[in-house]
């Protein structure tokens, strides 16, 4: 894929403007970039004409402080019953679910294996945890309201 992207010289802060360039690079693969100095009506602009692949979405570390106490309850004890399955089966805890994962099973709220399922990098698990899962929230659910 390809993209343009022009840069204007800011010359009262006598730097680029290439927020935009820069936060472009930083979320595809760049492949290639060719770069023109152009001189328009007496500004300065580069031109970048940038050959791309898409990245990956990558899993990102979750934001736990957005997280109610209820919900950093119930986060903790899926982490809990998450790394004893791991140290039980000798698998590192990750290959059950990331803590990305974790999170967004907390914040979308399963009652149902479809529902799991539906969650991203879930559905292959569902049939070996959803159940488990949803079981060990509903638990923690009740706990909190007691």
């Amino acid at each position: 894929m390809y993209k343009l992207i022009v840069v204007r010289f800011d010359s009262s802060a006598g730097s680029f403007d290439d927020a935009e360039f820069n936060k472009f690079c930083e979320q595809h693969s760049i492949i290639k970039i060719e770069k023109e100095t152009l001189h328009i009506d007496g500004k300065i602009y580069y031109s970048f004409f940038i050959e791309y692949q898409s990245r990956k979405p990558k899993f990102t570390k979750p934001d736990l402080d957005e997280l109610s106490e209820s919900e950093q309850k119930q986060y903790n004890r899926l982490r809990e019953w998450r790394n004893d399955l791991a140290a039980s089966e000798g698998i590192p805890a990750y290959i059950i679910m990331y803590n990305s994962q974790l999170y967004d099973v907390i914040k979308q709220r399963p009652q149902a294996k479809a529902e799991f399922a539906a969650i991203k990098g879930m559905k292959t698990k569902a049939d070996k945890y959803g159940e488990q899962i949803i079981k060990l929230l509903q638990e923690e659910e009740i706990e909190s309201e007691e």
